[in-house]
């Protein structure tokens, strides 16, 4: 589902990632794991689109979707994809930013909200809300599609301890539903211990453990 060959960056002189293979079968959560600057972040970004690798190239479906120079655009991409930064689209409601990937379903949309705890606050706008529940309604908005691929960085970061198991289980009804290949960036691997992940540890843009299940 997720085939990354070699995949090389670099950023001015400093080398992102290095010789990168990592391979995610449908139905697989993969965790990425490792210290600031290890290139997780980057590494996510490169399978959505939003990065264009030097070397190696990824392939998504068992097509080509990355190689240096070329990439297919993100929106054909047709990723599940939750920012570290929450990148809700400030002009929206949390209804809207969720609906707008369902083609305007608000249906979905409020379930989804629901479920992240944020059911009160739909008709509000980003500017409106903590970071804590930007980061939830940027959940919602990556998993309320159902894409057979998901990336997820750092979705549970600062939330409080109940939360963030409630969010983990939900996480992983619905990666279970759709039999999605996941890719999910965490510093802490116990977030996703519902999943049965595979753990892949990033040092300076290499793996230095293949990956062990969770």
């Amino acid at each position: 589902m997720i085939e990354l060959k070699g995949i090389g960056k670099r950023l001015g002189s400093q080398a992102v990632l290095q010789a990168l293979d990592l391979a995610v079968a449908p139905g697989e959560c993969v965790v990425l794991r490792g210290p600031s600057g290890a290139g997780k972040t980057t590494l996510l970004r490169i399978v959505a689109g939003l990065e264009v690798p030097d070397a190696g190239a990824v392939w998504l479906r068992g097509m080509e979707a990355s190689r240096p120079g070329w990439i297919l655009p993100p929106h054909e991409r047709l990723l599940g994809f939750q920012f570290q930064e929450s990148a809700l689209w400030p002009h929206m409601t949390l209804l809207q930013n969720v609906a707008y990937t369902l083609n305007g379903d608000k249906q979905r949309a409020a379930e989804c909200l629901e479920r992240a705890g944020l059911a009160a606050l739909r008709h509000r706008r980003p500017a409106e809300i903590s970071g804590g529940e930007a980061r939830r309604a940027a959940l919602a908005r990556a998993l309320a599609p159902r894409r057979d691929i998901v990336l997820l960085d750092e979705p549970l970061s600062n939330l409080q301890p109940e939360l963030r198991a409630a969010m983990a289980r939900w996480v992983a009804e619905e990666l279970n539903a759709t039999g999605a290949a996941c890719l999910w960036v965490t510093h802490d691997a116990e977030d996703v211990d519902c999943l049965a992940p595979r753990t892949v540890e990033l040092s300076a843009g290499t793996i230095v453990q293949p990956g062990v299940c969770g």
